[in-house]
């Protein structure tokens, strides 16, 4: 009986000393587990689910301006001023688009444009010379709709107005009704309607095209805007675009006498242009 008690005692103690003995392997082991993977989340394109999207642009067009004015009894006075004469004789310029996108459906743009230039253009007129300086500043307003929109691309309607400013300052010299300087302008909004498109090739480049017209004798007679080109995206927010851009208006005041006043030119060139969107 004594033998048999020593047996269970001896079992008993090492049964505790294998327990003891196992309980840091098993806490040592469990240590050494690699930790449970950390599972990262990426947020989903906030662009797309985004409420507002904003987009402001600074640009300039390497403008050329040709056409004919007239002004009070003066005849038709040709225009032909180039960007070799705007980068010449610009006194102030500055050009900027901005937009707003409400739920990739509806938006409004705002587009200002100024040239400052001085007396810049040079014609023969009346047996002597007269050189043209012109300020121009046209502002545009647009509401649009996105009747089509994709990954790769999307087009808008638009409607809105485009207001115009035009100043011009005559030099004149030898001609027939004598030497002098005379300025004389107008300003006037045309209703314009137009659609854009743009195409994402991929994540780096795009191609867009816009046009539109305007005027329908509200204001101006005719007026006509297209313009097209392509754009390098950095990322999501910045973007550089190069597009060619041709804007012509024929106004005519209906006025007589030294109150006459009549615009019928094209401005166009290449546009160059940065944009940030957020």
């Amino acid at each position: 009986m004594r033998k048999n008690y020593n047996i269970s005692k001896l079992l008993r103690d090492l049964g505790l000393i294998l327990f003891a003995a196992g309980l840091p392997l098993t806490m040592v082991q469990a240590a050494d587990l690699p930790p449970s993977p950390i599972v990262e989340t990426y947020p989903a394109n906030d662009r797309i689910n985004r409420t507002w999207e904003f987009l402001i642009a600074p640009y300039f067009v390497a403008a050329n301006i040709t056409g004919t004015t007239q002004v009070g009894r003066l005849p038709s006075t040709d225009i032909d001023v180039g960007t070799d004469d705007i980068l010449e004789n610009l006194r102030f310029g500055a050009m900027v688009r901005a937009e707003a996108l409400y739920q990739q459906k509806f938006g409004a743009m705002l587009d200002v444009a100024y040239m400052g230039l001085g007396a810049s253009a040079d014609s023969r007129v009346g047996g002597g010379r007269i050189s043209v300086g012109v300020d121009q500043l046209i502002v545009e307003g647009m509401l649009f709709y996105r009747v089509h929109n994709s990954p790769q691309t999307s087009v808008d309607l638009y409607a809105g107005g485009r207001y115009w400013d035009i100043n011009l300052d005559l030099n004149a010299n030898g001609t027939f009704a004598g030497s002098f300087d005379i300025s004389r302008g107008d300003d006037w909004i045309d209703p314009v309607i137009g659609i854009r498109a743009i195409h994402q090739f991929n994540d780096k480049w795009s191609a867009n095209a816009r046009g539109d017209i305007g005027g329908f004798g509200v204001a101006s007679d005719f007026s006509w805007n297209v313009q097209a080109g392509v754009g390098y995206h950095f990322n999501q927010t910045w973007s550089a675009h190069l597009q060619y851009k041709a804007l012509s208006v024929d106004y005519d005041n209906d006025k007589s006498g030294a109150n006459r006043f009549a615009y019928d030119t094209i401005t166009h060139g290449p546009l160059l242009g940065v944009a940030a969107r957020f």
